[in-house]
């Protein structure tokens, strides 16, 4: 009876140990660079396009203690697509109020664009790194785009406001371009029938002056 309930404990406890786990593993990417162990992903999921969001890194010591400071020792680049910027990581941990989480260390920024993101960490920490972590299925989740879970009204992202802003300066750029062009040729064009009559003024008035020349040497 003793060995069931064991059995029954161990049981429980391994679901409830799953159940606590789980959500970590797909959110994560866990990884061991120079011994050191580390956990890679985006602060808040599911992550969306045009919100404020951060990388976080939680590092243990090969020992498994928490790591308190890394100076500037480390620094993570966000890729997205042929997009890339750098950013400086930041402790959570405060030693002066003990608040936030020993170990973890952050970067702020907005996605701007759904799909998949890299984060491409360089420095030394126990050695030279160079290590990336990609958005994906079996790591942490990729950036979405908000309106899928917008009610009632769908509102456009920054990036579809910004390409509708681009499209409406082209358009407006060729306008001004083709009415200047416009301009410029139906004043060239007044200016060549100036020209012209000027031209032609100038011929008849040529003819008139002969022809008077003409009728005074005949009175003369």
């Amino acid at each position: 009876m003793k060995r069931v309930i064991t059995l029954l404990v161990l049981g429980v406890s391994m679901v409830g140990a799953a159940a606590v786990l789980a959500p970590a593993a797909s959110a994560h990417e866990a990884r061991t660079v120079n011994g050191y162990h580390w956990l890679v992903g985006f602060g808040d999921e599911p992550t969306y396009a045009g919100f404020q969001n951060f990388v976080v890194l939680f590092l243990n010591t090969p020992s498994g203690k928490p790591v308190l400071n890394i100076g500037n020792k480390l620094h993570v680049t966000v890729e997205t697509g042929s997009a890339k910027r750098k950013f400086n990581l930041e402790p959570s941990f405060d030693p002066d109020s003990g608040l936030g989480t020993k170990g973890e260390f952050d970067a702020f920024f907005i996605p701007t664009t759904p799909g998949p993101y890299t984060f491409h960490f360089t420095g030394n920490l126990g050695g030279p790194v160079d290590q990336s972590f990609t958005s994906g299925p079996k790591t942490f989740a990729t950036v979405e785009d908000p309106s899928q879970i917008q009610f009632p009204v769908q509102v456009p992202s920054t990036l579809e406001l910004s390409q509708k802003l681009d499209r409406e300066i082209a358009r407006t750029t060729a306008a001004i371009a083709a009415a200047q062009s416009g301009a410029e040729s139906h004043a060239n064009s007044k200016a060549n029938t100036a020209l012209i009559v000027a031209i032609v003024g100038v011929v008849l008035g040529l003819a008139g002056l002969g022809y008077g020349i003409a009728t005074s040497r005949k009175r003369a």
